[in-house]
């Protein structure tokens, strides 16, 4: 059996740079822009997702910060601490499967803010979600009907 090259042993290397999106910026642009716009969601979800962290493990300093919480928001803070990292690994790699759990956890949070009560933070969050999904689905069509 013969020894293997060195180039053709292991992984290939890690690179930050994706070479599917270079090569479709000039030849499919909304397919590049939509994975742009993933991209950018990731980025998002996981900075959501370690807001909902913080506040279940109290990470502000305060002692026993869920204590007066009610069952149902300390379940969503959890629901949501564990969908939005990994709906932002699905959308950063651009796995069907990341948008599918983005768009459910998007929807869980527009009920959840929507039953909040009359707040700003609860009407900014659901207006920025129904836009996020605006421009994805926007963006899918326009990538859809490009020509390969």
């Amino acid at each position: 059996m013969p020894a293997p090259d060195e180039e053709d042993y292991g992984p290939p290397p890690l690179s930050v740079r994706d070479s599917r999106f270079s090569a479709e910026r000039t030849t499919r642009p909304w397919t590049w822009r939509l994975g742009v716009f993933l991209r950018a969601m990731a980025a998002v979800e996981l900075f959501k997702g370690l807001g909902h962290w913080a506040a279940l493990i109290a990470a502000g300093g305060q002692p026993d910060a869920l204590r007066g919480a009610a069952a149902g928001w300390v379940l969503g803070d959890a629901l949501f601490a564990i969908a939005d990292p990994v709906a932002a690994v699905g959308l950063w790699v651009g796995a069907a499967w990341g948008v599918a759990i983005w768009l459910i956890a998007a929807i869980a949070q527009i009920v959840a803010s929507g039953l909040g009560g009359p707040t700003v933070a609860g009407w900014l969050t659901i207006a920025v979600m129904l836009v996020a999904m605006s421009v994805y689905i926007a963006l899918s069509i326009k990538a859809r009907h490009e020509t390969p």
